[in-house]
Formats: structure tokens, C-alpha cells, sequence
């Protein structure tokens, strides 16, 4: 037995959880602790077993094993999940008839239905490669691609397209397997988003020292795929050419929600939803990769694809699910969320939260410390100075410690938090 029984599924179905990552994981465990010991269905794309896009690039690159990409292999998955079918997408949810309906035809019914499908990389504007095939990294079936051909000659020369995070964690599994790296950017610097112009100056240099080429401020306009498939000739919008072994493109990453076609359920950036994870659509719920909930440092609704998001939106849709069908209201929402990232690429830290961006009102403060270059933004608010926003950048000294610098990033996020909780 699962425990007491305190809510049931109805006789329309199971409750239904589409995904089977952080965000799914962490509701089902929230679903089961609070109680509800109805019938649980989860559908995946994938495999029978969930893992961590945050730990592939640390796969290709060779610094973990496999099955270290596996973080929840101590669950009980057999206590939390009654019907698992996997290699399967969703063809489309008919919330009217509150009904997944897959590929094959099969309709599956549900008392509650959670979307969590997580994301899938885009390439907004990359020319044309083929035959050759460019890789990319979010799944487990892209990190072995991606190891397999960073495990070849060594030196070989890569393209990242991308400056993001998902870029520089490629950028890192290339430099782990001596490749030669350019990354390739529209934007001026790299880290548009969350990193400040003062760091990201200092984090390209400290690229640039350990041997990648930056493409800043460039785009590729054509590739010409080499014989045998395996690599192309990009030729960039300044006249350049130059031929690489293989192309990463890191450019973003859009939801899985090509088979929300129902018009009950509301999809704008991600499925907006409210303080409970609830769609527009009766008992549908969203969480994770695909939810559009709100960013506090913005005060606005949108999609933040990070691990710890998905996890304590998984947490508060399952907690509320369980609430729901045991007649009651559910007691905690999501707060909200605040952009929070740490990297390492090498020897270099990287870490960022809240907003950066200068303003009337915000003051932006700049000092170094330890080897440790750090800025902070501040915003007056009913005459109080608080933080708001913050980067700081490391390097580790040979006993692989960056000083103070870990210390000084879990105190700022605190402080960002207080803020604005």
C-alpha cells in the first residue's frame, strides 16, 4: 500500500502526468507524499528511467558516466507510477472529453492531467547544412551524438552557435576532449541575458586565454556540408569562411507543446498558468519547461527553463492535484521564480540571479575581491536599498578553489530572495 488513501481518481481516469523529467518526477513524489493513493499514468517520449539534461554535457564531455546522468535511481517508481508508457509523444490532449490521445490511437482519460514535456532545442536562423547534420545537446540519444564525435581525432575543430548557457556547458565538453572551439554569436557579448557587460568582457578574455575563438556580433549566412557528411564550411555575414569538423547549435530552446492544439488550454510563450500550476482547462495542470508562470525580478509571466524552477513547480502542481481530488483547496502556491545560473566552464565560475539591467531607480556596483570579479545591482524601494540582481566570475586557484567566491554567491541569493519574498 502507498498509505492512506485520501484522495482517488474519479471514474474518468487516472491521473495522467505527460513528461517524465524534474518537473514530472518531483509531482509525482509531491502527489504520493501528500496522500493520493489513486492511479497514476506517465507518458514519455523517452525511456523508462528519467535523467538530467543539466548533467549531459558533463556526459560528452566525458567527465561522469552514463549513469550518473540517472539522478533518481533510489526513487520507487513502482510506488509512485501504477501504468508507465514510454518511446511514445502525444499526439494531442482533448481536454473536452478529458482524454491524451497518442499516436497509435489509443486514448488514455484522465481526473487530473499534468504537462510536463520539457523542451527541445531550436536554431533560429541557421542556414541550411545538409546532408551534414548538425548536434545538438538536450536529450540522452543528443549527448551520446555528441560524445561520440568529440571522442574522434583529437583537435578537432568545432562550431558552437550560441552564446547561452546550454552553449558554454557544449563550449566545456569540447575543451574536456581537446577540441578547438569558436563560438558564434549575433549578440555584442556572450551571456546577453544574465550577465553583465563589465563580466562578460572579463569571462570572453578568459575564454580567449584558454584557446576558444569568439565570433561576436556575427551570424552564419551559408554552410557547405563536406564530402562524407561529417562537417561543413560556414561562410559568416563580415565575408569570413571557415571549415569546421562538427557544429553545435545552442541557440535556445523552445517547450513541447506541439500537441496542445486544444484552444481550452491557453498557450502563449509557455501554458499560462496560475499561482497553483492550473491551466485554463479544467483539471489540466502545467509545470517546468512548459510553464509560463512569474518571473519576480520582472514582474512579468514567462517561460524560465531551469532545473530548480521545474522541480518546485513539479512539487506545487502534485501538492495541489492531491488536494483537489480529496476534496480540498490547495494551501501552497509557487511563489514565482527568480533567474538564478551557476556554470563552470574549466576553471572558470560563472554565477547570476535576478536582473541586471540599469535603470531609474536600480544603481549597478562593481568590485574585486579574492581574484573574484563581482556585480551588483540595486534597487530603491520604499526607501530601503536592496539587491536585486547580481554576477560574480572566478577563477580557481591550483587547489581548485575560487576563495571566497562560493560563500559571497549563496549570500547573494539569499538576499535576492528576501528581496523579493
Amino acid at each position: 500500500m502507498r498509505g492512506e488513501n485520501v484522495g482517488r481518481a474519479s471514474a474518468t481516469g487516472p491521473v495522467v502526468v505527460l513528461g517524465f523529467g524534474a518537473a514530472a518526477v518531483s509531482a509525482l513524489c509531491a502527489l504520493r507524499e501528500a496522500g493520493f493513493a489513486g492511479p497514476v499514468t506517465v507518458v514519455t517520449d523517452a525511456g523508462p528511467e528519467p535523467y538530467s539534461p543539466v548533467l549531459t554535457s558533463y556526459y560528452a564531455g566525458g567527465r561522469i558516466g552514463y549513469g550518473q546522468c540517472f539522478p533518481w535511481k533510489d526513487l520507487d517508481f513502482e510506488a509512485l507510477i501504477d501504468d508507465l508508457v514510454t518511446a511514445s509523444p502525444v499526439e494531442a490532449v482533448d481536454a473536452g472529453a478529458r482524454e491524451v490521445v497518442l499516436p497509435d490511437g489509443r486514448r488514455i482519460g484522465y481526473a487530473k492531467l499534468l504537462i510536463a514535456t520539457g523542451a527541445h532545442p531550436v536554431a533560429p536562423g541557421f542556414p541550411a547544412t545538409a546532408p551534414y547534420r548538425p548536434l545538438v545537446l538536450r536529450t540522452m540519444a543528443d549527448a551520446d551524438r555528441l560524445r561520440e564525435a568529440l571522442e574522434g581525432v583529437q583537435r578537432k575543430s568545432v562550431l558552437v552557435a550560441g552564446t547561452s548557457m546550454v552553449g558554454l556547458k557544449v563550449l566545456e565538453a569540447c575543451l574536456d576532449r581537446g577540441g578547438r572551439a569558436t563560438m558564434l554569436g549575433r549578440s555584442a557579448h556572450i551571456l546577453r541575458s544574465s550577465a553583465h557587460p563589465l563580466v562578460a568582457e572579463r569571462l570572453e578574455r578568459l575564454l580567449v586565454e584558454r584557446g576558444v575563438a569568439l565570433r561576436l556580433s556575427q551570424a552564419a549566412v551559408s554552410a557547405a556540408a563536406h564530402d562524407g557528411t561529417r562537417g561543413c564550411t560556414v561562410r559568416f555575414d563580415n565575408g569570413d569562411a571557415e571549415a569546421f569538423d562538427e557544429v553545435v547549435l545552442a541557440q535556445g530552446a523552445r517547450p513541447n507543446l506541439a500537441f496542445v492544439r486544444d484552444s481550452a488550454v491557453e498557450v502563449r510563450e509557455g501554458v499560462v498558468v496560475d499561482r497553483f500550476m492550473r491551466t485554463s482547462a479544467p483539471d489540466v495542470f502545467a509545470a517546468g519547461d512548459v510553464a509560463q508562470a512569474l518571473d519576480l525580478s520582472s514582474g512579468r509571466e514567462r517561460v524560465i527553463g531551469l532545473w530548480q524552477n521545474a522541480v518546485q513547480q513539479g512539487r506545487c502542481a502534485g501538492a495541489a492535484i492531491a488536494a483537489e481530488l480529496a476534496g480540498r483547496a490547495p494551501t501552497r502556491p509557487y511563489p514565482g521564480s527568480i533567474p538564478s545560473n551557476t556554470i563552470h566552464v574549466q576553471d572558470i565560475l560563472f554565477s547570476s540571479a535576478g536582473a541586471l539591467a540599469e535603470g531609474e531607480g536600480t544603481r549597478i556596483e562593481a568590485s574585486e575581491a579574492g581574484g573574484a570579479l563581482t556585480v551588483r545591482a540595486y534597487a530603491y524601494r520604499r526607501g530601503k536599498k536592496q539587491l536585486v540582481g547580481f554576477n560574480v566570475l572566478a577563477v580557481a586557484t591550483d587547489g581548485g578553489l575560487y576563495g571566497d567566491a562560493v560563500d559571497e554567491i549563496g549570500a547573494y541569493r539569499r538576499e535576492i530572495l528576501n528581496a523579493y519574498l
